[in-house]
């Protein structure tokens, strides 16, 4: 997970938030501006592929 983070982290898309002290070490992600542009753009690209309607269950 974290090389995912790290990765996510040096394109801009998250941000990491400090973690709770005095608590096991967690770490926190927060998507930035870019990042929620970028997921949107994706999501627009897969509903493009499979239509706007998508799958039914």
């Amino acid at each position: 997970m974290s090389k995912h983070a790290a990765v996510l982290m040096d394109a801009g898309h998250v941000e990491q938030r400090d973690a709770v002290p005095g608590t096991r070490q967690r770490v926190r992600l927060r998507p930035t501006r870019e990042g929620r542009a970028a997921h949107h753009g994706h999501l627009a690209a897969l509903r493009a592929i499979v239509g706007e309607q998508g799958p039914t269950l």
